[in-house]
């Protein structure tokens, strides 16, 4: 039997693969020690076919795991020697599990032998909207927790769909509710927060005219998975922090008044005034009108969100 997992949702794959492992440690071997995990990508062809020749020890099957095998691209002779091996396996008492945590090349012939219909092939796309609000009920309600409608929504415009991140903040905080009811203003306070902490840094760099630790910064936002709507949004709020705070102390206002005339929190304007002052009033303009082009451009043009706020980044 060989079961093929693969496609961007990573994390659902390997939640698959746990199944797959745990229903072979029940059902057959509990003590685990005929579970072997090869990397695909040092893959020893020698190894792989001896362990896959082997049966069980004092059991009747072998779980082998293969791990992003066609990720790493292997040569035209090794993938010719591991089509013939893995076709040779598929009628294998083993159980053989090929994990790979992206999209692989669908063109190969690889792909293609494990893909077949002979195989329990399977691919995980990420989820919509929808579906992604039905996980964050499921995985809330599983660790004995409830998050609200409202809250689901903010965490999952706040993180995007990228389901390691979101299962790293939902255990968080259900650990700080003590698996209580999970609000909006839970989102804002431990999720939010970090988020804002890097979009600082962003505009921070920005205001350095540093545009390497901007492109950066701004990659590792997108591989967390942050919604590029989101974080254009919460690039445009920074800014506009910025510009208000500028005025204010351009009026020569102490913090204490800023607070009162501003609504916001002490901590945020005694964090941003030290940045406002790099900036002048002309520069605050002209990054305006840049941050009103690039919205207009996510929804009209074909080149990638990530593409388009690097630019984004270049120009100012």
């Amino acid at each position: 039997m060989i079961f093929f997992l693969h496609g961007e949702d990573s994390y659902s794959a390997n939640q698959k693969l746990k199944q797959i492992k745990k229903k072979f440690q029940k059902d057959i071997d509990p003590s685990g020690i005929n579970i072997n995990v090869l990397d695909g990508e040092n893959l020893d062809l020698e190894k792989f076919n001896s362990i896959s020749s082997q049966g069980g020890f004092l059991v009747k099957k072998r779980l082998l795991i293969v791990k992003n095998l066609l990720l790493s691209k292997p040569g035209t002779e090794i993938a010719k020697n591991l089509l013939e091996l893995i076709k040779k396996f598929q009628t294998s008492e083993n159980i053989f599990v090929f994990l790979e945590n992206g999209s692989p090349d669908k063109r190969t012939s690889l792909f293609k032998n494990l893909n077949d219909k002979k195989n329990l092939s399977q691919e995980f796309r990420p989820l919509d909207s929808l579906n992604l609000k039905k996980w964050l009920t499921n995985y809330a309600r599983e660790k004995n927790a409830v998050i609200r409608t409202a809250a689901a929504d903010l965490l999952a415009i706040s993180v995007g769909n990228n389901l390691w991140q979101l299962s790293q903040e939902l255990d968080k905080l259900i650990a700080y509710k003590n698996a209580g009811e999970i609000k909006e203003n839970d989102i804002q306070l431990l999720v939010n927060a970090k988020i804002d902490d890097n979009i600082f840094k962003l505009t921070e760099a920005i205001a350095g005219h540093d545009k390497k630790l901007g492109l950066k910064l701004v990659k590792e936002q997108f591989k967390a998975g942050l919604n590029e709507n989101y974080l254009l949004t919460m690039i445009v709020r920074q800014f506009r922090i910025l510009t208000v705070l500028f005025g204010l102390a351009e009026q020569k206002m102490p913090e204490t008044a800023m607070v009162k005339e501003t609504g916001f929190h002490p901590f945020v304007i005694k964090k941003s005034l030290s940045l406002a002052k790099k900036f002048n009033l002309e520069k605050l303009k002209k990054i305006y009108a840049t941050l009103a082009d690039l919205d207009k451009k996510l929804k009209s043009t074909s080149l990638s969100p990530e593409a388009l706020i690097d630019l984004l980044i270049m120009k100012i």
